[in-house]
Parts: structure tokens; C-alpha cells; sequence
């Protein structure tokens, strides 16, 4: 019974890995860069673990879009400022990130923004989200 659950949980597994590749190239064809963040940029993913993906564009709308196979943020450069302001997933995002498709160089400009963003207001990530140093010490 024990080898029939492993069974199931490859072909699963092998589905759902199918799919993120179908979902991936779509997301390439319209983004200037595609990061994977999560337990799976991170390493600490299980073969159920789904796929946290940030689609960099030029401009639009911030939206987290759920899909089938997890979340797709989509980030507009042109926004980056404001969405920092409301939205820690894009803390996560940058700090687990790897580029996936498009152009690096992009990824590493937006990186280089939160950077600063972060030292700037004293940010610490701990298990439980991104707080102030100063209320963490304490």
C-alpha cells in the first residue's frame, strides 16, 4: 500500500511540475524577468510545495494572482515605490528570489531598491514577516 501512495505522489508531483513549466513560459513571453521565491527558491520545499512566482513587468497594475500550480505577484517597475509601501511580499520575494527567465540585470536593480528600502527603515525578517530592529530587540 505504502509503494502505491509513493506512486501517486510522483505522478502528482511530475503533473504538477508539467504544469508550472506550461504556466512558466507563459509568464516568460509576457514579463521582463520571472523569480521563483518560497520554499522552493529557498530549498525547503516538499515534493507538494507549489510555486510562488513574481512576474516583473514595465508597467500595470500589483496584483497576487492565484494559479493552479500557486501564486504569481505580479510587479510593475513602474509602481515598485508605492507597492513597497503596502505589500511585504515583495520583501520575501526579493530576498528568496531566483530569476528564472528575462533579464537578471532588472531583477538585480529591483533587489537593489528593497535593499535600500529595507536598511532605510531598520527592517529585520523574522519566521513571522519583516518588523522594525527596534521592536524586535526589545
Amino acid at each position: 500500500m505504502y509503494s502505491r501512495w509513493l506512486e501517486a505522489l510522483s505522478e502528482v508531483a511530475r503533473l504538477r511540475e508539467a504544469r508550472f513549466r506550461e504556466v512558466l513560459r507563459e509568464l516568460c513571453s509576457r514579463s521582463l524577468v520571472v523569480v521563483l521565491f518560497g520554499s522552493r527558491a529557498r530549498g525547503d520545499n516538499t515534493p507538494l510545495s507549489d510555486w510562488d512566482l513574481m512576474a516583473i513587468v514595465e508597467a500595470g497594475e500589483y496584483e497576487i494572482e492565484a494559479k493552479d500550480i500557486g501564486q504569481v505577484v505580479w510587479l510593475p517597475l513602474s509602481r515598485l515605490a508605492e507597492v513597497l509601501e503596502h505589500s511585504m511580499i515583495i520583501l520575501d520575494a526579493v530576498a528568496d528570489g531566483k530569476v528564472l527567465c528575462g533579464d537578471s540585470r532588472i531583477f538585480e536593480d529591483v533587489r537593489d531598491k528593497v535593499s535600500k528600502y529595507i536598511r532605510e527603515r531598520g527592517l529585520v525578517r523574522t519566521r513571522d514577516g519583516w518588523f522594525p530592529g527596534s521592536i524586535i530587540r526589545q
